[in-house]
This record gives C-alpha cells, sequence and structure tokens, in this order.
C-alpha cells in the first residue's frame, strides 16, 4: 500500500466514526418520539393481538387441562413486566435513559402477535408444505410485522389516531412519527430469542430498508431470522427477556400439564446452582402451585442481566446463561418435545395442505388475481362472490382473500418471486454438492417428517440433469462458474413465470401466488378458529376431532408423541451455539 492510500485511510476513519455516532444519535431521537406517543400506539395496536388470549404457548391449546396454563396474552405480559424492571435496572445504574418505557412496552406486548395456531407447530407444518411447493417459508416474528404493515396497514391508523388525540399536532410531526414507525416493527421482527446468547448488543446504524429486507428474507430464506440482530436497545432487551419469560413457565406448565410429575433430580442440579433450595421445591409441591417458583427463578435472572449490562450491551453472565440454557433444553428433553403426538402429525399437516390447495382453487377460479393486478376488486364483484360461497366452510378466508389490498398483494407477489428464486437455487446446489461427491445425499438434504414428494421429485431432476451433464459433457460442476447456476437458475425461473411455457416440476407463478395467500390467512387463525375450519370443512370428523381435544393428562405421551423435526434442528443450533458462547 503506498504512502498516499496510508493517509487516504486514516482520514476516512475519524468521518466513518462520526456518521456512525450521528445515525447512534438520529435512531434515539427517533425512539424518544415515538414514546411521546406510545400510548396511541398501544392503543391501536391492541385489537389486533386478540389471538393471544386464545393460544397456549408450548402445549396445544385444545389439549390443556389447567386454566393457569400459560397463554401468549400472560407470557406477554408478563415479557412486558421483565423488561421492564430490567429497564429501570440498567437506567438507574448508568444514570442515563438507555431504554424508552413505551416503546419497550409495545414490543413486549405484541412481539408474538403473528404466531400460528398451536404455537411453532402451526408456522412449522405450514413452513414444510411452502417448502415442499418452494414458496418459502414461515416464521412468527416475521408475520406480524408484515400482517400489520401489509395487511391492516397499521401506520395509517396510528397516525391517524394520534392526530384525533392531538389536533393541534403538526403535518412536519406526524410525517417524522410515520418515518420512525418502522422501528416498532424491527423489535418485533428481531426478537427470536431460540438461540444460545447470552449478550446482545443492537445494531443503531439499522436502517428501515435493512428491516424490509430481513422481514422479506424471513420469508424466502430458511433459518434467516435467527441471524438478526436488533436495531435498538429496547429490541435487544425484549429478546433476551423472552427466554427469561418462556424457560421457567415451559417447566411449570410441563407440571401443570402432567408432562413431567414433579421436578426431577436433573432439574434440581440446575435449580440449586440457579439459588433456588430443595425446600423451596418441596413446598411448590406440597402446595401444588408452582408460580412462586418460576417468579423467584425470573427474579434472579432479572438481577443477573442488571448487573452485568451497561449501556451499551445488554448481557447475562456467562454461568447463569449456561443455567438457564441447560434448564431450557431439560425442557425440552422432558416436556416440548412430547407436545406434538404422532396423530397431530397424521392430521394437520394433510389437512392444511388440502386447504392451501383448495384456496388456491377458488382464487383461480374466481380470477381474483386478474382484480388484484388491475386493481382493488370491485365491491359488486366481492358481493357475487361472498353470495355464491355464502354456505361454504372456507367463507371466512374468502372474505379475508377479497379484502387483499394493493400493498399486501404487491408484497405477496414480492415474496413468492423471491421465495422461487432461493429454492430453485438451494435445489439445485443439492443436487450438484451430490453428483459432484461433494457430500453425501443425506447430509445435503433432510426429509421432513411429513415427506417433501414435489421437493424430493425436483431434486431428483437435477441430480439426473447434472449428472448427464458431468458424463456426457466432462463439466467440472465442482468448478462450475456462477454464470452457468445462475444460467441454470433462471431457465427454470422463466418457465415458471412464462405461462406459454411448461413447468412440469413446478407450479405457475399465480397458483404459487393463490397458495400463498390460502397460507397467509391460516396462519392468522387461533388454534380454536383453525379447528371449527377442520371441522366444518370435513377435514376432521367427530372421532378424530374427541381424540385431537385429549387433554395431555389423559395421554400416555411416551407412547403417542412423535418429535417434530424444527425441534431436532434447533435444539442442534442451540448446541452450537451454546459451544461457540463457551468457546468466547
Amino acid at each position: 500500500m503506498s504512502t498516499h492510500n496510508r493517509i487516504k485511510k486514516k482520514k476516512l476513519k475519524p468521518s466513518l466514526e462520526i456518521g456512525r455516532r450521528f445515525k447512534d444519535f438520529e435512531k434515539r431521537m427517533a425512539l424518544k418520539t415515538l414514546e411521546q406517543y406510545s400510548a396511541e400506539i398501544d392503543f391501536v395496536l391492541a385489537p389486533y393481538s386478540r389471538k393471544s388470549a386464545e393460544e397456549t404457548m408450548m402445549v396445544k391449546g385444545l389439549r390443556k387441562s389447567n386454566q393457569e396454563t400459560t397463554t401468549r396474552k400472560t407470557h406477554s405480559e408478563n415479557l412486558a413486566l421483565i423488561a421492564r424492571l430490567i429497564a429501570e435496572g440498567i437506567n438507574k445504574k448508568n444514570g442515563s435513559l438507555i431504554f424508552n418505557y413505551g416503546i419497550l412496552n409495545i414490543m413486549a406486548k405484541y412481539h408474538d402477535i403473528g404466531h400460528t395456531f398451536y404455537g411453532h407447530s402451526g408456522e412449522w407444518w405450514l413452513s414444510d408444505i411452502k417448502e415442499d411447493y418452494g414458496i418459502g417459508y414461515y416464521v412468527h416474528n416475521a408475520l406480524g410485522p408484515r400482517e400489520l404493515i401489509y395487511t391492516d396497514e397499521i401506520y395509517d391508523k396510528i397516525i391517524e389516531t394520534i392526530q384525533q388525540r392531538h389536533p393541534e399536532i403538526s403535518t412536519k410531526t406526524l410525517n417524522k412519527i410515520r418515518k420512525h414507525l418502522w422501528i416498532i416493527m424491527e423489535g418485533i421482527n428481531s426478537h427470536n430469542g431460540e438461540r444460545s446468547e447470552r449478550e446482545y448488543k443492537p445494531d443503531l446504524n439499522k436502517t428501515e430498508k435493512d428491516f424490509q429486507r430481513e422481514n422479506l428474507f424471513c420469508h424466502t430464506k430458511k433459518g434467516f431470522d435467527r441471524t438478526i440482530i436488533p436495531g435498538t436497545p429496547e429490541a435487544a432487551l425484549m429478546r433476551i427477556c423472552d427466554k427469561i419469560s418462556y424457560i421457567p413457565y415451559d417447566m411449570v406448565d410441563g407440571i401443570r400439564e402432567g408432562f413431567i410429575p414433579c421436578l426431577n433430580e436433573e432439574y434440581r442440579v440446575v435449580l440449586r446452582q440457579l439459588g433456588i433450595t430443595d425446600e423451596e421445591i418441596d413446598n411448590c409441591a406440597i402446595n401444588n402451585n408452582y408460580d412462586e417458583l418460576a417468579k423467584k427463578l425470573q427474579m434472579i435472572l432479572i438481577n443477573d442481566v442488571i448487573a452485568n449490562s451497561d449501556g451499551s450491551t445488554i448481557r447475562m453472565s456467562k454461568k447463569i446463561s449456561e443455567l438457564l440454557n441447560e434448564l431450557r433444553n431439560i425442557n425440552n428433553r422432558q416436556i416440548v418435545n412430547f407436545a406434538v403426538l404422532k396423530e397431530d402429525n397424521e392430521i394437520y399437516p394433510k389437512a392444511l395442505k388440502t386447504l392451501m390447495n383448495e384456496f388456491k382453487d377458488i382464487i383461480l377460479d374466481e380470477h381474483i388475481l386478474e382484480s388484484l393486478e388491475a386493481g382493488e376488486i370491485p365491491v359488486e364483484r366481492k358481493k357475487e362472490i361472498l353470495t355464491k360461497y355464502k354456505d361454504s366452510p372456507y367463507i371466512s378466508g374468502i372474505k379475508y382473500i377479497l379484502n387483499t389490498n394493493q400493498k399486501d398483494f404487491k408484497y405477496t407477489k414480492q415474496i413468492v418471486k423471491g421465495a422461487t428464486i432461493q429454492s430453485i437455487w438451494d435445489e439445485q446446489k443439492i443436487a450438484r454438492d451430490y453428483v459432484s461427491g461433494e457430500k453425501p445425499l443425506k447430509e445435503c438434504y433432510k426429509l421432513s417428517n411429513n415427506d417433501f414428494k414435489n421437493k424430493s421429485q425436483r431434486i431428483d431432476y437435477y441430480i439426473r440433469y447434472y449428472r448427464r451433464m458431468a458424463q456426457d459433457s466432462n463439466i467440472d460442476l465442482e468448478h462450475y462458474s456462477r454464470e452457468n447456476k445462475l444460467n441454470d437458475l433462471y431457465t427454470v425461473f422463466d418457465n415458471i413465470n412464462n405461462p406459454t411455457k411448461s413447468s412440469p416440476l413446478y407450479y405457475k407463478m399465480p397458483e404459487r401466488i393463490a397458495l400463498e395467500i390460502g397460507a397467509k390467512y391460516l396462519s392468522t387463525l387461533n388454534d380454536i378458529e383453525f379447528m371449527d375450519l377442520l371441522r366444518a370443512s370435513g377435514l376432521v370428523n367427530d372421532e378424530q376431532y374427541q381424540s385431537l381435544t385429549r387433554k395431555y393428562r389423559n395421554i400416555k405421551l411416551p407412547s403417542e408423541f412423535q418429535v417434530q423435526r424444527n425441534w431436532e434442528e434447533i435444539t442442534q443450533d442451540q448446541a452450537q451455539a451454546q459451544a461457540q458462547a463457551e468457546k468466547l
């Protein structure tokens, strides 16, 4: 490097640092602006959390037997309380306002707003089907912001409410508030706390475009949600508080619902090290009240975060973090893994696939996509369709679909296009890796419990294609150029996207968009609504309903449970992340 270049590089460093600090300052000022109107934002969001009181956490709602078993609503309220206590402790410790309480409260209360029916299971079943069709994935943290921003157009409603409550407010201030509302949605989008991190340092340089890209990638790239870094101190704190909230209550719910009879020695070893005595555990068992145990455990964790955090980083001590992660691992082994039964995996995925295709057919038969391409669906056309299907079990879904706005439709198309391209790229890579001998097929591609038949057929096709290419043209796939890879990808994508070309391995683009619209509707249902739809559509008969609603306490779990593939993957990811953290 020349002397001139070295001098030039040194001159750039201060300007970059100044730019970073300015972005930090700008983000903090934006949060303060939003904080002033947090009551109005909370008021507008409240109706959209209607599902949370009906949805349970780890257990399936229709199988729970105890009224005190944690719901999404009680979990979110508990999380908001934990976050407030830690925020107050850190603010007091640092002598400055690091956290805005109103914004933190909103992020905490509505962080799980995107959860589907049956907790994680619903989103995983839908994701399995979507992956089989090559149209992406669902994760609850991204579904919430997507629904609020694009379907419900929540920014408009928030601004209208602020204007009504503050008629003196200037247009300039309203525009400033609207410009910053994405920060709250980013907090929801980045909250996924399934990994084993013990500290969080927010990315204060994150922009709205970064958030939009992350939300899109959550729908198109598998596992992307677990790579997101929160963009504010509030979002980072809320993420670590999520674990503090749900892990102790998964343990308590396991006892309430009969997954485990009591806290055995494996639990006690960890709880002792966390500061819980055997006497306290025994007293909870005698009084049949484990709430106090969960609350004490949470206070131990809260105090640890306050003691170990500073103005820039939120963290737990290494020891406490490892113990909390081990408690989560025990929960997974003894409780969470048993929440899904064989009959659940046999009935629900097939039913979901049928429902997605039923809605796809209705959308295509009624030319709804053409109407949306042309603009809003005419009111008279909506009335005709609703009259035609008024006695159909799918009427609620049809109403939802007919209310699709242009912003929602445009984003749905963007997701499907991105997911389709990503799917082709991933599947062609699997085939190339296998044919070139780089990896055995079982390492390249893992079948789910439900068997990805469509995806398997596509990968088999690509394997034959690349095998012929390697043999007949003597092409070295290990050094296959990026240009060739992209040509292969877009040859397939153009066939999918062009209505005049055939594509036997893939649904055409209109069908893919229609499937996604149907899946999105299904993701908005709570446990009761979903079961009502299954019964009304004949996908679950009376005998199956009686079995699917048996209480956990009445089931011999060891003989009937079936671990979901996703839990196995998450457990592996957690173990790897924990091993990496222990090296630091």
